[in-house]
C-alpha cells in the first residue's frame, strides 16, 4: 500500500503541477527534493522517540490512517484544486508513509522465519520484490488513466490509492492483537 501510494504521488506529480499550477521542471524538483529532505528527520524522531513512547502496532495503525488522510486530502473535488492543497496532501501522504515503511519493516523483522532470515532469497528481498510490484502496478494505473486525459488522472488514479489504504487499515484492524 505504501509504495503503491507514494509511486502514485511521486511519479505523477510533475503532470498534475503543470496540468493545474503550470509549474516548470525545476519546480517540480524543488517540491520532490522537499519531500525527500523529511526522511532522515522523520526516520530519526520516531527511531528515537516515538517508537519508545508506543507500540508497533499503534504507530501502524496511526500511520495508516494519516496516509488515508492525506489521500483523501489529495482529490480534486467540488473546490478549485490549490497549491496548498497540494502541497500540505503530499507532504501528509510522503511522510506518514516513510514512518509506515519503517514500522512495517520493524514488524517483519519480529515474525519473519528464520529461514527467510538468511540466503538470497531472504525477508529483504521479498520485501523489495513486493515494493517493485507495487510501483510497477502503480505506474500502470497511471499510464491507463492518462489516457483518460489529464483532467481526469489525479482523481482516477487516486482512488485505487484510497481503496488499497482502507483495506489496509481494516486488515490491521482485524489482526491488531496478534501484532507486537
Amino acid at each position: 500500500m505504501l509504495k503503491y501510494a507514494m509511486e502514485i504521488l511521486l511519479s505523477e506529480s510533475s503532470v498534475i503541477t503543470t496540468y493545474y499550477f503550470s509549474w516548470s521542471t525545476s519546480s517540480v524538483a524543488i517540491f520532490l527534493a522537499c519531500l525527500g529532505l523529511t526522511v532522515l528527520p522523520i526516520n530519526i524522531v520516531v527511531g528515537n522517540y516515538i517508537c519508545n513512547m508506543f507500540e508497533d502496532r499503534q504507530i501502524l495503525l496511526a500511520s495508516e490512517i494519516v496516509v488515508c488522510i492525506g489521500i483523501l486530502l489529495s482529490f480534486h473535488v467540488f473546490i478549485p484544486y490549490s497549491v496548498p492543497q497540494y502541497v500540505i496532501s503530499g507532504l501528509i501522504m510522503f511522510v506518514s508513509a516513510e514512518v509506515l515503511e519503517g514500522v512495517n519493516l520493524s514488524l517483519l523483522s519480529r515474525v519473519m522465519s528464520s529461514r527467510l532470515s538468511r540466503g538470497t532469497y531472504n525477508g529483504g528481498l521479498l520485501s523489495t520484490e513486493a515494493g517493485t510490484i507495487a510501483r510497477v502496478v502503480a505506474d500502470s494505473t497511471i499510464t491507463l488513466a492518462g489516457y483518460l486525459g489529464d483532467s481526469k488522472l489525479l482523481n482516477v488514479t487516486l482512488l485505487p490509492s484510497l481503496i488499497i489504504c482502507i483495506s489496509s487499515i481494516i486488515a490491521t484492524l482485524c489482526t491488531y492483537n496478534s501484532l507486537y
